[in-house]
């Protein structure tokens, strides 16, 4: 196997042997009819509730000791530019740079340097269908991270996954002057989680770089679910990251920020189990803060994130 290769990002860093430090757990903010955005294109929101939000998850991120991250989503550049520079003045956690145009990806870098925030932000992402300006915006402006989704839907297996870093993705990254990406493995429905399962593994042990899926994007095709109640997908939620980080998966996205609280309760009770391992057998000294610490106190009355978990 390669080396892992661990990324910084800013007081994050992901990726290196499962357990030595906590996987990065990330929610979505300012998503497609997100009930908070008012117009998505002009980049027009409600502050007061996005910024309780951002609250919500500096906060999760402290009293867990998990190490957690913003998907910022914007449809334009013009919301791109408003969003970044909301998030980045109310945390110091990274951000992801995640738009369906390139137009906005690269507003986003812009935005970002202009900041002098590019070190925690995450270019979200490298596609097959990815063009040359946006490869010679990331030379000019290179984040801390540069993503890519490797998922082949011609061949959605393991094996199609490697391939694809290797022939559509490689080239990119050295054109730009990435040694290694963040690998979004992608997932089809949820069954398919366990393929994803698979693929993290097998990236991690050719080439070490740190990977990773979504498993909440394909909740809505959880037939019934819904029905069972919040409760129940909040439950099918937690096993599914859990799977995933069980599996090496460095990056786990769940979804709607509002799941921040049982997202991370669930991955972080996870975390106790592989950081104690890894402290105990491999020798690691886990940092801190960490699970292994605060699971144990959260018996205590709670008056921050859990508090909120039951609104």
């Amino acid at each position: 196997m390669n080396k892992y290769h661990e990324i910084n990002l800013g007081k994050v860093s992901i990726g290196g042997p499962l357990g030595a430090r906590t996987g990065m757990l990330v929610g979505s903010i300012f998503y497609d009819k997100h009930s908070i955005v008012s117009d998505a294109f002009a980049g027009t929101f409600d502050e007061e509730r996005a910024a309780k939000l951002i609250t919500r998850v500096n906060d999760t991120h402290a009293k867990y000791g998990m190490q957690m991250a913003f998907d910022v989503i914007a449809a334009s550049g013009e919301a791109m530019d408003k969003f970044l520079r909301f998030v980045s003045a109310r945390t110091d956690l990274p951000m992801m740079i995640n738009a369906t145009e390139g137009d906005a990806r690269v507003q986003g870098l812009e935005t970002a340097a202009e900041l002098g925030i590019l070190d925690r932000c995450i270019y979200a992402s490298l596609n097959e269908d990815t063009e040359e300006f946006e490869i010679e915006a990331l030379k000019k402006h290179k984040p801390g991270a540069v993503m890519i989704l490797a998922y082949d839907v011609a061949d959605p297996t393991p094996e199609g996954t490697v391939a694809m870093i290797e022939n559509v993705f490689r080239p990119m990254l050295d054109a730009i002057g990435v040694e290694a990406p963040i690998v979004d493995c992608g997932v089809m429905d949820p069954p398919s989680i366990g393929i994803t399962n698979r693929a993290i593994k097998l990236v991690r042990e050719t080439y070490g770089y740190p990977a990773g899926g979504a498993v909440a994007n394909c909740f809505p095709q959880w037939t019934g679910l819904k029905d069972l109640g919040k409760d129940f997908v909040n439950l099918s939620l937690g096993a599914s990251l859990l799977s995933i980080r069980f599996h090496g998966g460095d990056f786990l996205h769940y979804g709607l920020v509002e799941r921040t609280v049982p997202a991370a309760h669930a991955v972080a009770s996870g975390e106790v189990f592989l950081g104690f391992a890894a402290q105990e057998l491999d020798g690691h000294t886990l940092p801190r803060p960490h699970p292994v610490l605060s699971m144990f106190k959260l018996a205590v009355p709670a008056t921050g994130p859990a508090a909120v978990a039951a609104e």
